[in-house]
């Protein structure tokens, strides 16, 4: 027993497993605002263009059952939009880790220090040498 719980401590405190959690909390909080951001200024935005229509009160009934569709609508929108501002990280995120990536392969080709050329120049003097 004092394995398994060790074990499932090192998954825990694995680092791939706390940044998925800080990216869940963080994801939360994100849809919140883009929420927020979807009912309380882009929906009343669009209220004012199709005259003063609230999406929420677009329902459809169909028999006993309620369809609301205007409540659909603005779900779909909050998804659109956290789904392109999530990709927009991402796709900065890449090109950060690719500029650094870059930059690494760059400071791998390190320029020959004159100890290296020398050394060279020993190596090709030593062989017509022989």
């Amino acid at each position: 027993m004092r394995n398994f719980i060790n074990e499932f401590k090192d998954f825990i405190m694995r680092g791939n497993v706390m940044d998925l959690a800080v990216a869940f909390i963080m994801g939360a909080a994100f849809q919140t605002v883009v929420k927020s951001v979807v009912d309380d200024l882009i929906m009343p935005l669009i209220g004012i263009i199709t005259g003063s229509i609230s999406f929420s009160s677009i329902v459809w009934h169909v028999g006993s059952a309620d369809i609301k569709v205007g409540s659909f609508i603005g779900t779909l929108i909050t998804f659109l939009l956290t789904s392109f501002a999530v990709f927009l990280i991402l796709k900065a995120i890449r090109k950060a880790q690719s500029m650094a990536k870059k930059q690494d392969e760059e400071e791998e080709i390190a320029p020959e220090t004159e100890l290296v050329v020398l050394q060279e120049i020993r190596d090709a003097l030593a062989e017509k040498k022989d």
